[in-house]
């Protein structure tokens, strides 16, 4: 399964659980956007607005799956402008390298999270606008 997508196929949670009989969970994904010296990551969004879109658009369509029990974001902070020690340097981060929010991408999470029951459970319709991109 690409967990680098703005979405969670859902023939391949299908076919994952029809395997495996487990609940599924991605152990880690992301989006960025390039800025403030800084790499877009593996999947990008236009700005930071447009990450708050993508971050609800990949966890509500993951949510409605029935077996889908998780997922975790990678990472709380962004990377250094000079990179990891692979030189990595991704604007990915909850918050910048000066633990400021992306307020945009803050209250989208919460947006997503206050309707996740609702999502998973068929009471909601998970959000369906995918996040522009560069």
């Amino acid at each position: 399964m690409n967990v680098y997508a703005y979405a969670v196929d859902p023939e391949v949670l299908a076919q994952v659980y029809q395997q495996t009989g487990r609940p599924i969970m991605v152990g880690e994904f992301h989006n960025g956007t390039p800025g403030r010296g800084l790499a877009a990551g593996l999947v990008q969004a236009a700005n930071q607005q447009e990450r708050g879109v993508a971050y609800r658009y990949y966890v509500e369509q993951a949510a409605a799956f029935p077996a889908f029990i998780g997922a975790s974001w990678f990472t709380w902070a962004d990377e250094s402008v000079t990179g990891r020690m692979d030189g990595e340097n991704y604007n990915i981060g909850l918050v910048d390298v000066t633990d400021r929010p992306y307020r945009e991408l803050v209250e989208a999470m919460k947006t997503t999270h206050r309707r996740l029951y609702a999502v998973h459970s068929g009471k909601e319709p998970p959000f369906n606008q995918k996040a522009k991109t560069q």
